[in-house]
């Protein structure tokens, strides 16, 4: 007796060992009998066949998958068929495949191979189905079996599919797209109608649709939102588990958000799965699946849809924390990409590793030219320079605000202060430097600015002050020797030294208005002026000024804007200018004048400290000369500083011109090179204003005028109170005289009378003129007032503008000039100052 082993089944055959023909197997001997029994208690679906191919026995197992699948009664019952023929006839429909399959038997048949197996599948309507083929020899035929091995092979293909899954998910970035390959692998191993991925968001306290897969339009469930504890989805999410079923629709323990169950019903799914996502104990989402009506899941199932949730809940968390990664990193190349400062840092060996695009506009240079040069190229100091800066670093950590010309791919310095990091890795181990540098020339410049015009603001007051004190004196000798020469006649002997002396002391004064004009202490009388007009009146002047071999030309603008400022001063900026470029030009050129109406812009005032945006008026003069070198730029506006040979010029001209535009709220700009000529550009602030009318400004005779009233004159300088005293009552005036404003109040109180008029300094020791007028005010309302000064300040002056009823005497005056002046004070007339 001779047999094969099937599993635990021996299959026996009665042929005679040794026999060379074919021993024909009968039916009798597995239709009947212990055969049959054997047969049907198999699971697999087994035939017999002779060495024909003729089916001479099958088990109940064949019969039964033949009647279920709507085989032909034949061919369900199997005995007296031909398995070649059921071969070609399934082959057409792939349910096995035929080919290999009759070749297989064959080939056993005719003992060429000991044993054949084939896998196959045999899918239904409803299910996927995979088969084993396996065909045994008999010394008369075969024994062909086929055994189902659709959970096996389900699990051979879900452990791949979970294989595939992670690879794909390994390589996911992107949160969305790791949800849709989640969702669409669940319906591909699943077989499932629908599956979705929901991400669970704390802060709304709600489960979102992100992904969804499967047949009809998945898209729609995009957005879908369940609470916790609402519907299959939130349910998974609260309990922290998975939970299961069979119809939705019909699950008293369910409750759906309004619109989901007709969107349920409308695309038939009604078993549901749903199974949280976890990332240690934390539920980050839940992944369900919907099938028809009663769709069961296997333990192995489960096993593996929690595989694929724990695969899917990796991914996405890894996606997330990546996009967290990558917005901070963007985030940070966004500043770091937008910064107008540089950012440079180097590797451990000092080469440049990251080249920001602020360091590429500072520096002239793009990043691919200088990731890997030397950080040392980039100090003016050189290798010394960075080693010197890496010693601090080792010392200090952090080097703070250091400043340095640091040097650009075109060779030019680019003043910056760095403040320079030592990086390190995550063992603490220096690996390199960080660099954060940010341009100062326009800081420098600034500085610059503010130092000079804090020292012209020095200069000045001290020329303000001497001015004043000067003033005094010239006031005393002006008018002693004005009333010397009024006693005497012109031929008498010192007539002449007297007029020399009052010639002098003119002169004096008039240096004295430049110094007060530099230092922005004289009084204006601001108007509003069209400074096109003002041009062309004074052309022909300024063309008699500056000779024939210099070509003026004086360019209007069109529509010029009004302007406020003291005519008189105005001419002489126009003036003080043009001879100062005629100056440069000995050998002649061109002189340019012209006007312009522009707008300063926030930029230019940044750059600018004294200077607030807005419209302006701007008045240039331009000249061909020779120019002028920083050192001189620098200090020309210094009072006493000229470039001309010693008694060829005062030096006062551009101090004059500095403090007349400053004191007329308005800038002035020089731009010079050597051998490149020089421009003036000044900019006064525009008004809406109409032209103002000529001021008639009657000159005084050199006649006194005379009067009868009383005077209370206030002086603390003895010299000049006696001068005016004496200038007055040769004028006819009753003079009270005072040494201060507590003196003054005293003579005010006691005097009987009326007074007329009080004239007094401004600047006196205890108490200022401006203050006494206000405590005599009550005493005396009719009282008509007339200050004096060497110098104005806000005590009758608002930047140097009178107040429009004030009346005003600058020392040193003449006795015809006091007298006028003290005449139309108490006359209730104006006269200019």
């Amino acid at each position: 007796m001779s047999g094969t082993r099937r599993g635990n089944v021996r299959l026996v055959s009665t042929a005679a060992p040794g026999l060379t023909a074919p021993e024909v197997v009968t039916p009798a001997a597995w239709t009947g009998g212990p055969g049959r029994l054997l047969l049907d208690a198999l699971p697999a679906m087994i035939v017999i066949v002779d060495h024909r191919g003729d089916i001479v026995a099958a088990n109940e197992a064949w019969r039964r998958f033949g009647r279920e699948n709507g085989a032909r009664p034949t061919v369900a019952e199997g005995v007296g068929q031909n398995y070649f023929e059921i071969c070609r006839d399934t082959a057409l429909v792939g349910c096995p495949p035929g080919t290999p399959a009759a070749a297989g038997i064959t080939r056993v048949l005719r003992r060429e191979l000991p044993i054949f197996t084939l896998d196959y599948a045999c899918h239904g309507k409803d299910e996927q189905r995979w088969f084993m083929l396996t065909v045994t020899p008999l010394e008369s035929g075969a024994v062909i079996a086929h055994t189902d091995i659709t959970a096996r092979r389900r699990t051979e293909m879900s452990a791949a599919a979970l294989i595939e899954t992670g690879r794909e998910l390994a390589g996911g970035l992107e949160p969305a797209e790791v949800a849709r390959q989640v969702a669409s692998s669940v319906v591909r191993v699943f077989g499932a109608q629908r599956s979705a991925l929901y991400r669970l968001e704390r802060d709304a306290d709600r489960l979102v649709c992100i992904a969804a897969a499967g047949v009809g339009d998945p898209t729609r469930w995009h957005g879908q939102t369940f609470r916790p504890g609402e519907g299959m989805v939130g349910r998974a999410a609260a309990e922290e588990r998975s939970v299961w079923t069979p119809d939705v629709l019909t699950d008293p323990k369910i409750s759906l958000p309004g619109g989901v169950a007709d969107r349920i019903r409308a695309e038939g799914f009604r078993s549901v799965l749903a199974v949280p996502l976890k990332t240690g104990d934390r539920v980050i989402g839940v992944l369900s699946l919907g099938d028809v009506a009663g769709r069961t899941y296997t333990e192995d199932e489960l096993a593996l849809l929690a595989a694929f949730a724990g695969q899917g809940a990796v991914a996405l968390e890894n996606s997330a924390l990546y996009r967290e990664i990558r917005d901070a990193r963007d985030f940070l190349q966004s500043i770091t990409e937008n910064s107008p400062d540089a950012i440079i840092t180097t590797d451990g060996q000092g080469r440049v590793t990251y080249f920001s695009r602020g360091a590429e506009v500072m520096f002239g240079c793009r990043a691919e030219e200088m990731i890997g040069t030397p950080v040392a190229d980039f100090y003016p100091g050189g290798l010394e320079e960075a080693r010197s800066v890496r010693r601090r670093l080792d010392q200090e950590g952090l080097l703070r605000n250091y400043e340095s010309g640091f040097l650009a791919k075109d060779g030019r310095r680019v003043d910056v202060s760095a403040s320079i990091s030592v990086l390190r890795d995550a063992s603490g181990a220096a690996v390199g430097t960080l660099g954060l540098l940010k341009d100062i020339a326009e800081r420098r410049q600034l500085e610059e600015q503010l130092r000079q015009s804090q020292k012209m603001d020095a200069i000045g007051r001290l020329a303000g002050g001497i001015a004043h004190d000067f003033n005094n004196l010239l006031t005393v000798i002006a008018g002693r020797a004005q009333m010397i020469l009024s006693r005497l006649r012109p031929e008498e002997p010192i007539y002449r030294d007297a007029a020399l002396v009052r010639t002098t002391a003119d002169r004096a004064a008039a240096l004295t208005q430049q110094l007060l004009a530099f230092s922005r202490k004289q009084v204006l009388q601001p108007q509003v002026l069209d400074l096109n007009a003002v041009m062309t009146a004074m052309e022909p002047m300024l063309s008699r000024l500056i000779g024939e071999d210099i070509e003026l030309a004086v360019v209007p603008a069109a529509n010029l804007d009004r302007v406020k400022a003291d005519p008189g001063q105005i001419e002489q900026v126009i003036v003080n200018l043009v001879v100062n470029s005629r100056d440069a030009m000995p050998q002649g050129g061109r002189l340019t004048v012209e006007t312009a109406n522009v707008g300063l812009d926030e930029a230019y005032a940044r750059r600018h400290v004294s200077v607030p945006p807005g419209q302006y008026v701007k008045l240039a003069v331009s000249d061909t000369g020779a120019g002028m070198d920083e050192p001189t730029r620098s200090r020309v506006f210094e009072p006493f500083f000229t470039t001309k040979e010693p008694g060829k010029g005062t030096g006062l001209g551009l101090a004059t011109v500095y403090g007349i535009v400053k004191q007329s709220g308005g800038d002035i700009r020089l731009y010079s090179e050597v051998g490149a000529g020089t421009t003036f550009t000044i900019y006064l602030p525009r008004v809406a204003e109409a032209v103002s009318p000529p001021d008639p400004g009657a000159s005084p005779t050199a006649t006194v005028p005379r009067g009868d009233e009383t005077v209370l004159l206030v002086e603390d300088e003895p010299e000049v109170r006696d001068l005016a005293r004496e200038i007055l009552e040769g004028s006819g005036y009753t003079i009270l005289q005072a040494c201060d404003a507590q003196d003054a109040v005293f003579m005010a109180e006691r005097h009987a009378g009326p007074i007329h008029l009080l004239l007094t300094d401004v600047i006196m020791p205890r108490q200022s003129g401006r203050a006494l007028v206000e405590r005599l005010r009550p005493l005396r309302p009719e009282m008509q007032v007339l200050y004096m000064s060497g110098y104005t300040n806000e005590a009758i002056v608002r930047h140097g503008v009178l107040d429009p009823d004030t009346q005003f005497i600058q020392k040193p005056f003449s006795p015809a000039g006091l007298g006028h002046k003290v005449r139309a004070a108490i006359d209730g007339a104006r006269l200019p100052s």
